[in-house]
C-alpha cells in the first residue's frame, strides 16, 4: 500500500464512524468492531429496512458480517449476544430460515452525572 503524509488538502479514505462511547465500555474489541460496522450498516447501506414505527433494521446473516471482518459465523452470534447484554442491538426472530431482525441501538445519555 502506498503512503502519504496528510496536508492541508488530504482527503479522507472511505472510514467507518467509531463511537467515542464504546471506547469506555466492557466488550471485546470485536463486539466494538461490529457494532461500528452495523452502526454504518443502518446509516448508509441498501440492507437497511424500516419497520412500521419507522426504526431501521439490518436483515442479514450472520455470514454477512463474517466475512467483513475476517471470522467465523459464530463468532459473530456471540458477538451479537454481547451487544445484545450491553443493550447496543435488539434482535427479532420473524420467521424459522429467514434472517434476524436487528435493530442498532444508541446511548440516550441517561446514565451520564
Amino acid at each position: 500500500m502506498k503512503t502519504d503524509y496528510i496536508t492541508s488538502g488530504s482527503t479522507l479514505p472511505p472510514y467507518l464512524a467509531y463511537p467515542r462511547f464504546l471506547l469506555g465500555m466492557n466488550v471485546r474489541l470485536t463486539a466494538k468492531e461490529v457494532y461500528a460496522i452495523m452502526l454504518d450498516m443502518t446509516l448508509h447501506s441498501n440492507m437497511v429496512q424500516t419497520d412500521k414505527r419507522g426504526r431501521r433494521y439490518l436483515a442479514f446473516y450472520n455470514k454477512t458480517i463474517a466475512e467483513i471482518i475476517d471470522r467465523t459465523p459464530s463468532t459473530v452470534a456471540q458477538t451479537l449476544r454481547e451487544l445484545e447484554d450491553a443493550g447496543l442491538v435488539e434482535k427479532k426472530l420473524i420467521a424459522l430460515h429467514t434472517p434476524y431482525h436487528v435493530y442498532i441501538k444508541l446511548p440516550t445519555g441517561e446514565d451520564e452525572p
